[in-house]
């Protein structure tokens, strides 16, 4: 079986993440950063900016996901449908942006707090652990919702960050 959007759900989507990545564009350049590239990858959009320090690049990494549930928050109360699909998908989309694993927001917050906390060489292996940990506790969490008749979409997505963690 394909996996198959229909045009109000894509546009929903593309709402969402556009939202989510609007917001981690306005604190770039809010802290002096260019944006280079805008990449769609398998984990979700990514973009590509100058190098920051590593407050700034914690605010970055947070603004995405905080701009993720403000929208949801907003556009929850909203009548039209479309709209009341998107505050869902990026409510769901910015909470699973929060883990702790590399190349989610969360991986990237978690990396910029250790180096603003001086444990910079140790963040690698930190990450690492982190993300495969996470990977392997959404793995078990998809295989039982599977189970249970749900879909493929957290076994799917730990698969992904398990891959990421070597």
């Amino acid at each position: 079986m394909f996996f198959c959007l229909d045009i109000k759900s894509l546009a929903a989507l593309l709402l969402a993440a556009a939202v989510h990545e609007a917001g981690h564009a306005a604190v770039i350049l809010l802290c002096g950063g260019q944006i280079r590239e805008l990449r769609a990858e398998l984990t979700g959009f990514c973009l590509l900016t100058s190098p920051m320090g590593a407050g700034s690049e914690l605010a970055a990494a947070a603004a995405g996901p905080a701009a993720g549930l403000i929208y949801a928050l907003c556009a929850s109360g909203s009548e039209a449908d479309v709209l009341i699909l998107s505050a869902g998908m990026s409510l769901i989309f910015s909470l699973f942006n929060l883990l702790p694993a590399l190349p989610l927001d969360g991986g990237r917050m978690l990396e910029a707090l250790l180096c603003l906390l001086g444990v910079g060489a140790a963040a690698e292996r930190v990450l690492k652990c982190s993300t495969a940990l996470t990977a392997v506790l959404l793995i078990l969490f998809g295989l039982r919702a599977l189970s249970e008749g749900y879909g493929p979409a957290p076994l799917a997505a730990g698969i992904i960050l398990l891959y990421n963690s070597f």
